[in-house]
């Protein structure tokens, strides 16, 4: 028996011994001086580091970019002799020998200009103390390195010489690839850019312009997206969304271009079906060969919308900007147009956070009213691919989950690490069947332990966000699917009696425009006064009933098909999910397989590692 598990393991990992490692992923940590390789199995991940130095090489994985508490390796080559140790940092210090030495060196070399290290771990080690789990959410690798060898393997290493933070997607089925998709003869590419516009001296701005599409004289599909970023501006371009217009633009609007949503752009720019987005971070995109972005049809736009969030905390006035997307099209069409559905909360004050709170967590319904209308015409549903997650500053974990008919299922996308400066779109393992009747319910965790008053929903960097874009097949009549609770049925958090409280008519979104009528000593106030000044946010148990209230009090849709027209749904309660999708037992550190003790698990493990290393190095 385990001869046969042997065999079998060794030919899995036959792809990542010396010669024969090919990896799947690669990243480029520092330009003209670092690279990382890796591919990875259901169990394990292999890396190999490639730096141009003759000193030591170190890697790691971080839990916020900074080294306290990273899991890390370090190794170099000298004499001929191969050193590698598996380490943990405490600090801004030499990373201490870690006392499981869960990360095993495959093979090291040095050719007197680069040294380079490949190395194996599992993804879980069951090291809960010094290593990091590598999971499919964002991973923030940390990589240094030295221009000298340790003079011991054992004393203190030489600080640097230079070091480094990005962040990836380990486990991507896209993101990272090596090797990409084949574009046909063919494809054809247009851009979508800014028209070197002066960005405002504003520390947040959304800027606009229209773009009318080349005329095709049949039909294409869009099969990749990339940014073109301006060189400099990788940090000022936050996110661009791509809106299609489906109701006739003058083509004298080519061009047109203004901030956002003021009172000096077009009426005929009020296009809000998301087409395309893309965020800080995130590299090219290719459809899946069985899908693409059908253009070039009699329903499909003829104008486009390109809405750039410009990130400018320091209020520069010497920006102009002519970044966007490129978009490549092909007449060898694929078998399903796509679609892309925006979900989550609605971009307003709604999105309540309150201050100085390390774990509070927002939500945003897509109800199933409005996908029981919506897939009308698609009885069998349609299928999630793809997803963009998206959060502001504070965001600290995203989840999409799926519920139907009151059962919970497993979640559609979700990062448990998410990185503010690292938003890349992401292919979908396996598929996801959206049925009519689906709810879908985007929760952001957030962190706002740095803030004193309460943080709203809004468009600024400041403000919050919580969205989810999902592509999927076939395409529908659903463009956006969001909502928000309603302010005025969560006064109760800040007065004893909300019956008695009397508020203001008009927009039932806007905190800061809500007024209290009465009684005497609440009036005047507007509702964010209230909020804000009336609840002891410092109680766990005021701060958990009022989360309870954002998910489960009445809530307003906003769900429209391509063309700024809304289904029927407006205020709703969020359904009652009576089986929640259970907690995952996949703790391999516990769980022993039938009829194999834990200690024969570790000693099949040792034993396979041992003659692994000596067939192999």
């Amino acid at each position: 028996m385990f001869r046969v598990i042997l065999i079998v393991l060794l030919v899995t990992f036959s792809t990542a011994i010396n010669g024969k490692f090919v990896p799947t992923h690669s990243a480029v940590l520092d330009e003209d001086n670092y690279y990382l390789y890796w591919l990875y199995t259901k169990e394990t991940i292999t890396f190999e580091v490639q730096a141009k130095t003759t000193g030591y090489v170190g890697f790691g994985i971080s839990p916020n970019g900074g080294m306290a508490n990273s899991d890390i390796v370090i190794g170099w080559v000298k004499d001929g002799q191969k050193y590698f140790k598996d380490r943990f940092a405490t600090g801004k210090s030499t990373p201490v020998v870690d006392t499981s030495q869960d990360w095993t060196l495959v093979t090291a070399s040095d050719n007197g200009t680069w040294t380079s290290l490949r190395f194996t771990r599992k993804l879980k080690t069951c090291d809960t103390k010094q290593d990091i789990d590598i999971t499919e959410s964002t991973a923030r690798v940390i990589w240094s390195y030295h221009t000298a060898d340790p003079a011991s393997e054992t004393g203190t290493l030489p600080q640097h010489t230079k070091r480094g933070t990005k962040s990836l997607q380990l486990l991507s089925y896209g993101a990272g690839l090596l090797k990409t998709p084949t574009i046909p003869d063919d494809a054809i590419y247009f851009d979508i850019l800014q028209p070197n516009v002066s960005v405002p001296s504003d520390d947040t701005t959304y800027y606009c312009a229209g773009f009318k599409i080349p005329e095709y004289s049949q039909k294409h599909h869009v099969i990749k997206m990339e940014p073109v970023i301006q060189k400099g501006h990788e940090t000022l371009v936050h996110h661009i969304l791509v809106y299609a217009c489906y109701k006739p633009v003058n083509d004298s609007y080519h061009g047109f271009h203004g901030v956002c949503r003021t009172k000096n752009m077009p009426p005929e720019f009020r296009c809000f079906s998301t087409m395309f987005a893309w965020a800080i971070g995130g590299g090219a995109f290719y459809f899946p060969e069985h899908t693409g972005y059908p253009l070039g049809t009699e329903v499909s736009p003829k104008f486009l919308i390109i809405e750039t969030h410009f990130d400018n905390p320091q209020k520069r006035n010497d920006y102009v900007d002519a970044s966007g997307l490129r978009l490549t099209l092909t007449t060898k069409l694929r078998r399903y147009d796509t679609g892309i559905l925006q979900n989550g909360h609605i971009v307003n004050d709604g999105e309540i956070i309150p201050p100085g709170v390390a774990n509070f967590k927002t939500v945003g319904i897509c109800p199933s009213q409005c996908t029981s209308q919506a897939m009308a015409s698609q009885p069998q549903g349609v299928k999630v691919f793809a997803a963009l997650l998206h959060s502001h500053l504070l965001g600290r974990k995203i989840h999409v989950r799926h519920i139907r008919n009151g059962i919970e299922l497993p979640l559609i996308s979700f990062d448990n690490e998410y990185d503010f400066n690292y938003q890349e779109g992401r292919i979908l393992e396996k598929e996801v069947t959206l049925l009519p009747g689906d709810e879908i319910r985007t929760e952001c965790v957030t962190d706002s332990t740095a803030r004193t008053s309460l943080t709203l929903g809004g468009r600024s960097t400041r403000e919050e966000m919580c969205l989810s874009f999902l592509m999927f097949y076939p395409a529908i009549d659903l463009t956006r699917c969001l909502s928000s609770p309603i302010p005025k049925y969560l006064i109760n958090i800040a007065v004893s009696d909300a019956s008695n409280i009397n508020i203001t008519t008009g927009n039932i979104m806007n905190l800061h425009k809500l007024h209290v009528l009465g009684p005497p000593q609440y009036a005047g106030q507007s509702l964010y006064q209230l909020y804000n000044s009336s609840v002891n946010w410092k109680d766990d148990v005021t701060v958990r009933k009022f989360e309870k209230l954002l998910a489960t009090s009445y809530h307003q849709a906003d769900c429209k098909m391509p063309g700024r027209i809304h289904y029927p749904v407006e205020i709703f309660m969020p359904s009652n999910i009576t089986k929640p999708l259970p907690m995952e037992n996949n703790d391999l550190c516990t769980a022993t397989t039938s009829g194999v003790s834990a200690f024969m698990a570790q000693s099949i493990a040792y034993i396979f590692m041992t003659v692994f290393l000596v067939l192999f190095r």
